[in-house]
């Protein structure tokens, strides 16, 4: 059984990690695909690429592709690369499962990166899991839920607390983000450490044809890019795919 986990960013692999060590622990094989070079004003896409190596060797994974590093797909525009991510995506043979960052408006690059594992695994045949990461639903200005699942459909599953605390231990691993995990970590403490819940659900292409929630998404207000300017690319995509 090998399990494929798909996502945007260097340092999404946290959202991910309670369920990379289930399967594990299930003797799966696990191989962790990112789809973006992380690159920004903080960091370079290499640092960023050490930073999760690290993180993904003590987790126990060792099978790591940094397809957006290689191929120069930039940070934060995920959503105009689409078709070139699946198509480098569609590389990775002998699947049998994908796990994704959830489809909730949080980060444009997120939501992307659910779309084309969900595109990717349906043209498999294969079912993709979904797990949620931040969003911003009814929240003013900068604030946002951490690992907060939105809408129906979701599947809780009970971890150790000493799980929940290796994995936010993890965070000490990517020195370039301290002032993004400034805001994400007393939230992941309370879901990982105190709540000691993972949530997954079936990823559905037809919900990817609506907005993740009403009003404005956290990307509009945080990152500048519009729900129209991405569902013009989504919408897209999906007739194609």
């Amino acid at each position: 059984m090998r399990t494929l986990f798909v996502l945007a960013h260097q340092d999404d692999e946290i959202a991910v990690a309670t369920r990379i060590t289930y399967a594990l622990q299930r003797g799966h094989d696990v191989s962790v695909v990112y789809l973006t070079n992380g690159e920004g004003r903080t960091a370079r896409s290499a640092e960023r690429d050490e930073e999760s190596r690290q993180v993904l060797r003590r987790l126990g994974v060792h099978d790591m592709h940094f397809l957006g590093s290689q191929e120069r797909i930039p940070d934060g525009a995920l959503h105009e690369h689409l078709d070139r991510a699946l198509a480098l995506l569609e590389r990775m043979r002998d699947v049998d499962e994908v796990v994704c960052l959830a489809w909730e408006g949080g980060h444009q690059d997120h939501d992307a990166s659910h779309l084309i594992a969900a595109a990717f695994a349906k043209k498999r045949g294969l079912v993709a899991r979904e797990m949620p990461l931040y969003q911003g639903y009814r929240l003013p200005g900068p604030f946002f839920q951490t690992m907060a699942p939105l809408g129906s459909g979701w599947e809780p599953r009970r971890i150790r607390a000493a799980e929940g605390m290796r994995i936010v231990a993890l965070c000490r691993f990517y020195p370039s983000q301290r002032k993004t995990w400034i805001g994400l970590l007393p939230t992941a403490i309370v879901r990982l450490v105190l709540a000691r819940k993972e949530w997954t659900r079936v990823a559905d292409l037809d919900r990817c044809k609506k907005k993740p929630h009403e009003g404005r998404l956290y990307y509009e207000r945080r990152f500048g890019v519009t729900w129209e300017a991405f569902s013009r690319h989504a919408e897209a995509f999906l007739t194609r795919s």
